[in-house]
Formats: structure tokens, sequence, C-alpha cells
């Protein structure tokens, strides 16, 4: 009996211990189960550093192609540089110049070597129809001029200048162009002036009745002595004149005022009667 009782204790430890082993066994597998969540964590920890992988790729076929864009905008922005804006009719170029043919540069250059010299007339007193002008001492005398077509650069200033006769004596230096200043640097647009013989003489010396004197109209920029002072521009112009005391109140065309030619046939027709009177009272006297 006693027997008995014991194996069956020895037959409930046995079983116990199966049913402990069958509930180990479960508890064994865990490990391999985190085994594999440990792979999945490794695969998701893998998962990001492809997606990095592929994001960075992406953002290098990005940049790959914002590189291309900007270089096709760099491109296209070159070109719409070179075209004229809407407004710009393309008349003029980077260095400011007009596209003519002949630029003002190049024209200037030119006209200076071959270009013709300006020139001066005398209008007032008319020299071409009078020829050598006579001046009253002591009036005013009015001086008018022109210059030529060729004058393509009129003086902004022009000067005139006298010289007394070459015998006179009264040069103070005979190698002197001019003895006396007229006008120093008026309008040459105006082309006129008014000499005032009393007041525009050379100090301390009179006029006296002469030929032989010298007017000197000149550019005052280039002086009297240029004779090549470029083309366009005028020459240094002069011309003779004489002067005179008036005795009769004479103008300077040399009519007296007041002058009547009919009065003046009048008192010839009397002078002749006058003359004939006396002769026919001689023959008178010679016949008694």
């Amino acid at each position: 009996m006693a027997v008995a009782l014991a194996l069956l204790c020895l037959a409930s430890v046995s079983s116990a211990q199966d049913n402990s082993d069958s509930t180990d066994s479960p508890s064994t597998s865990v490990p391999t189960r985190t085994s594999q969540t440990r792979a999945t964590s490794a695969s998701s920890r893998d998962t990001p550093s492809q997606t990095e992988d592929n994001t960075r790729s992406a953002d290098t076929a990005t940049a790959k192609e914002t590189d291309t864009t900007e270089d096709d905008t760099d491109s296209n922005g070159s070109e719409l540089a070179n075209e004229p804006d809407p407004t710009d009719d393309g008349s003029n170029t980077e260095d400011g110049n007009s596209n003519d043919e002949e630029p003002t540069q190049s024209f200037d250059e030119s006209y200076e070597e071959t270009g013709l010299a300006g020139a001066v007339t005398l209008t007032t007193p008319d020299i071409q129809a009078i020829g050598t002008p006579m001046f009253v001492i002591g009036e005013k005398i009015t001086l008018g001029w022109e210059y030529s077509k060729s004058t393509l650069r009129p003086p902004k200033k022009v000067s005139i200048c006298g010289k007394f006769p070459k015998d006179s004596g009264k040069s103070v230096d005979r190698t002197a162009i001019c003895d006396w200043d007229i006008a120093v640097n008026i309008s040459g647009s105006l082309k006129k002036y008014t000499w005032d013989t009393l007041t525009g003489g050379a100090r301390g010396v009179a006029f006296s009745e002469d030929t032989g004197y010298f007017m000197y109209l000149y550019d005052s920029d280039y002086g009297i002595t240029n004779n090549l002072p470029g083309a366009g521009r005028i020459t240094p112009y002069s011309f003779s004149f004489g002067m005179y005391n008036s005795r009769y109140g004479q103008t300077n065309n040399g009519v007296p005022v007041g002058y009547s030619p009919s009065s003046n046939a009048h008192g010839t027709e009397i002078h002749a009667l006058a003359i004939a009177c006396a002769v026919l009272l001689s023959i008178v006297g010679i016949l008694m």
C-alpha cells in the first residue's frame, strides 16, 4: 500500500514537471519572437536610411534640374538682355552713338581737313559798290557784315581794330597789325556795330584826313593772326578806308545835308545872267 502511494506521488511529480516543461517552452520561444522583432526593428531602422538615400537622390536630381533650369534661365536672360527694350527703336548703340554710317566725330575730322574756311563780307557801307569808303571824322559810323555760306561755325564773339596809314607817323609800333581797338568781344550773331570816331580812336592820337587806314574784323576765340582757324570758321577780314573832316555838314555818302538839286540849278542860272549883263555893259562902254 505504501509502495502504491509512493508510485502515485512519483507519477504526480513527473506529470507536474511535464506540465512545467510545456509551460516553459512558449517562454523559450519568446526570444525567437524578440529576435524577429529586433530584425523587424533593424529593418525599420534600415528603412529610414533607404528613405533618406532616396530623398537625397531626389534632392540631387532636383538640384540638377534646378541648375539646368537656372542655366536655361541665364541663357534666356542673356538672349533677352541682347534684345532691345520695347521702347528702344535700335537707333542707339552701347557707346551712345547713333547707327549713322558717318559718325559725328569722323565727319568733323574729315571736315577739318577738306572743309572750306568761312569768310566775311562788308555790307555797310557796301564796299563792293563804292570801293574804298570815306568816313567823316567825329561822326558815328555804322558797320554791317555778313558771313559766307561756308561759315558753318560762325564766331560767337568778334573783335574789330584799326590801323593808321603806313606813312602817317602815328603808329606806335609799325610791326603791329592794329594800333587801336574799335570793338572787343561783341556778339558775332548781331553782325553790326556802330563806331563812334570821337571815343573809339587811339588814346592820345587824333585822326587826320588821309587814306590808307585799315580795319580788321576777326573771331575773338582765334585771334587776328590765325589765318587758318579751321574749316567753317571765318578768317580775319580787313579793308582799307579813308577819313576826312566835313566842311559842309556832309553825310557819309558825300551829300550835303539839305542839298537840293533844283535850288542849286536856279542859283546857277542867276550867276550866268549876271555874267552876261557884265559882258554886255563892257561892250556898250567900248562902243561909246
